[in-house]
């Protein structure tokens, strides 16, 4: 399996955990410290400068929470930030679909997630009918681009070049029209409103881990054009 495509699904897969409901992800025991150990180890072998601090606070507030709570309330504790920061009740302080960044009817299931969801279906993907949420939720398009990412590496590990060559230019095309475009808004939003240091370090580093994405396809792409291919 292709290294770096491989380490660039895990980051994102990990990141599309952060910002589910934690009782599908975070609240389990020991899930923030895993990832964590996931995101140190990957974002390092990546060669992207994630502050040490921002990691170090993650672990460090759901170690506190954990010393602080039996299991059941600390999960509810993450539950009730998540809610009263993504779904309410009342109107939520951080909207996570990306047609209320991008579309100018200021409304959910805009024009962006009949766009998301197309992409999926080019890829050949369907969401979980058990997903009750909408096609254009963070946490969905975090994972789209961790399958992506994850068949760029079968491909390159098959030999199969020019697939893995398309797979990155879905990537790129993804990130460019849709994630990278709104993410970094939501996720400023998620620092400067949440409680948690949980969600503010995992928000500080899906911002830079996008970002680093972005860049990198963007210069692959423009020494391919440069050499010909």
């Amino acid at each position: 399996m292709n290294e770096k495509a491989g380490l660039r699904s895990r980051v994102y897969a990990v990141l599309s955990v952060a910002f589910s409901p934690p009782r599908e992800g975070l609240g389990a025991p020991g899930a923030p410290q895993a990832a964590v150990l996931i995101l140190r180890e990957a974002t390092r072998a990546l060669e992207i400068v994630i502050p040490e601090s921002v990691l170090a606070n993650i672990e460090g507030g759901a170690a506190h929470e954990m010393s602080n709570s039996p299991l059941e309330r600390r999960e509810d504790e993450l539950e009730v930030e998540y809610n009263r920061l993504f779904v309410g009740p009342g109107a939520p302080r951080v909207y996570p679909y990306e047609s209320l960044y991008r579309d100018s009817t200021g409304l959910v299931m805009g024009p962006s997630a009949g766009e998301v969801l197309q992409a999926y279906r080019r890829a050949g993907l369907a969401i979980n009918t058990a997903f009750k949420d909408l096609p254009d939720h963070i946490a969905v398009e975090l994972e789209f681009m961790a399958r992506l990412c994850c068949e760029e590496a079968r491909a390159e590990s098959a030999g199969r070049g020019d697939l893995a060559l398309r797979l990155k230019q879905d990537q790129r095309s993804f990130l460019d029209a849709h994630l990278a475009s709104w993410l970094p808004a939501m996720c400023e939003k998620v620092i400067r409103e949440t409680t948690s240091t949980i969600y503010r370090g995992f928000a500080e580093i899906a911002a830079i881990f996008v970002g680093w994405d972005r860049e990198r396809l963007d210069a692959e792409q423009l020494s391919a054009v440069e050499a010909g291919v």
